[in-house]
C-alpha cells in the first residue's frame, strides 16, 4: 500500500524563478499535493485547474493563530476555489495552561465551521507543545483532551516531535483519526535545534512513521525540510521522494524482472 505525497517549502527558491515549470517537476517526480502560496495575481480557481492537469492538487489554506478567528471566512472562499482539503493554523503559544485551553475552545469554534464546509481544521505541530507541561499533561495532550475530535485534527509534525522527546510513531497508533497529515522531516542531530537533513539520512524513525501512517489511515504524508544543506530544493525533493521509493512507501517507477529459472 502506498501513500499520498505532498510537499511544502523545499523548492522556494525555484518556484520564485519559475512556479509553473517547478510544479511540473515535481509532478514529474511523483508528488500528489502542494503546501504552498500561489504567487501573486494568479487567479485561484484557474491555478486550481491548471495544478491538477498536472496530476497534483493544493492541499491546505493556512493561517495566523492571532488573526484566524476573523479571517476564516475568507479562508474557507481560498480553499473552495483551490479545492483545499484542510484549514491549518500552523502555530500558537504555550505560556500558560489556560491559554492552550482558551485556543482550544478557539479550534473547536473554528473546527466546526470547517467541517460544516466539508473541510477538516488541523493544528500544527512544533517541538514546544511537547516539552511543555501544565499539571502533568503535555500541550499537545491537552490540545487533544479539549477538542472535539470531529472538530479538530492535527497536521503531526514528526520531526518536531522527536525533537520535543516524543515518538510520533506511539502518537499516530495512540491517536487514529486525529492525524489526517503527517509533515515527514528529517534531523541530523536532535541535541541542537535546527539540523535538518533529506528525509530518510537522518535519525527520524522515518519507516517506522511512514508505517504508522498507513496503518492508521492518514490521508496525506507532506515532506519537508526547513533548511538545505548541500544539494538544491529541486535534488532535496527529488532524494525525499526517491528514498521513500525505495522503502516501498511510494508508488515504484521500476519493477525487477522475476529472477531466472535456472
Amino acid at each position: 500500500m502506498y501513500v499520498n505525497i505532498g510537499i511544502i517549502g523545499i523548492v522556494k527558491e525555484e518556484m520564485k524563478k519559475d512556479y509553473w515549470a517547478t510544479c511540473q517537476k515535481l509532478a514529474d517526480l511523483g508528488y500528489n499535493a502542494l503546501e504552498t502560496d500561489l504567487p501573486e495575481g494568479e487567479d485561484l480557481a484557474a491555478s486550481c485547474n491548471r495544478i491538477r492537469k498536472m496530476g497534483m492538487q493544493y492541499l491546505t489554506v493556512s493561517g495566523n493563530r492571532y488573526t484566524v478567528d476573523q479571517e476564516i471566512d475568507d479562508m474557507l472562499d481560498r480553499a473552495e476555489l483551490l479545492k483545499a482539503k484542510y484549514i491549518l493554523v500552523p502555530w500558537g503559544p504555550v505560556d500558560s495552561k489556560e491559554e492552550v485551553i482558551a485556543d482550544a475552545e478557539m479550534y473547536n469554534r473554528l473546527g466546526a465551521k470547517c467541517a460544516a464546509k466539508g473541510l477538516k481544521f488541523c493544528y500544527h505541530n512544533h517541538d514546544h507543545e511537547f516539552k511543555t507541561i501544565f499539571d502533568g499533561k503535555s500541550v499537545f495532550d491537552l490540545y487533544l483532551e479539549n477538542t472535539d475530535p470531529d472538530k479538530v485534527y492535527f497536521e503531526l509534525d514528526v520531526a518536531w516531535v522527536t525533537f520535543g522527546g516524543a515518538d510520533p510513531v506511539k502518537i499516530l497508533n495512540d491517536h487514529r483519526g486525529r492525524i489526517p497529515v503527517v509533515h515527514l522531516k528529517d534531523l541530523s542531530d536532535l541535541e541542537e535545534r535546527g539540523h535538518f537533513t533529506t528525509v530518510g539520512t537522518g535519525l527520524v524513525n522515518v519507516t517506522g512513521v511512514m508505517q504508522a501512517a498507513i496503518d492508521t489511515g492518514v490521508e496525506w504524508v507532506v515532506i519537508e525540510q526547513d533548511r538545505l544543506n548541500h544539494i538544491t530544493g529541486i535534488e532535496t525533493a527529488a532524494a525525499s521522494i526517491y528514498n521513500l521509493r525505495e522503502l516501498g512507501f511510494v508508488e515504484p517507477t521500476y519493477i525487477a524482472p522475476p529472477e531466472e529459472k535456472k
